[in-house]
């Protein structure tokens, strides 16, 4: 089903995830490299984010279900590795960096996802995560008076496939609010290192509740106060 779903529904998204996504995502929490690690990206798309590390030099795997993203991948100069992410990884290698990019909110043992990454990392290597963060102050007003669990971010999507979204379909199964993503960490023997806050922000027509939210929620906000401010989080762990 989870093959099914990535391959079929989930294979138009990811190409606009293709489109809207860039090294930029990780280059703040990316550590000091020295141009001879090996990298891996878990449930990576099309490899959006990681492909400007192939491009320096670097050895980069993609892991992936999608058949269609796995080509792109190949196309690219990735290392392939085609993975049910919901499995046991059974992968020997290690590596210095593992990126697990918007992926944990899309399983339902996202724990042992991440246990899953910790055992593939080398020592003294890294783990970087990024999710979606419910609930913050638009997703909270949007279910108080819709009922409606589906985030507004998936308006990057366009209306038409935002409104293909039920809760029956939707890709997100897990709802993280920072602390429970630290805890996650915390459980593993993770060693905190870094992290980040992305504001809440508005992808509707109001323009004056864009205003209002530019104002309200800002890098400094979102960062002190983060369960009602921030949208999404990344953090980096490293791993003795």
């Amino acid at each position: 089903m989870y093959e099914d779903y990535y391959n079929n529904f989930y294979k138009e998204l990811a190409r606009i995830d293709d489109r809207n996504n860039s090294f930029n995502k990780i280059k703040n929490l990316l550590p000091q490299l020295k141009g001879r690690e090996k990298i891996i990206d878990i449930g990576c798309g099309h490899g959006s984010v990681s492909y400007e590390l192939i491009k320096k030099g670097f050895e980069v795997y993609g892991l992936e279900i999608n058949d269609e993203a796995l080509e792109n991948l190949k196309s690219k100069g990735f290392k392939i590795i085609k993975k049910d992410i919901t499995q046991p990884l059974k992968i020997n290698d290690k590596f210095d960096v593992v990126l697990v990019l918007d992926v944990l909110e899309h399983v339902f043992d996202p724990f042992a996802l991440l246990a899953e990454a910790k055992k593939i990392t080398s020592t003294n290597g890294y783990i970087i995560i990024s999710v979606p963060l419910y609930f913050d102050l638009l997703d909270r007003l949007k279910i108080l008076f819709t009922g409606n669990i589906i985030s507004l971010d998936n308006l990057c999507y366009g209306k038409e496939n935002y409104k293909k979204f039920r809760t029956y379909n939707y890709d997100h199964v897990r709802f993280f609010r920072p602390k429970e993503i630290l805890e996650m960490g915390r459980k593993l023997n993770l060693n905190f290192d870094k992290a980040e806050y992305l504001p809440s922000f508005y992808l509707g027509s109001n323009f004056l509740l864009k205003i209002i939210m530019k104002i309200i929620s800002n890098k400094i906000t979102a960062a002190v106060y983060p369960n009602l401010l921030a949208h999404s989080m990344k953090v980096r762990w490293k791993v003795n």
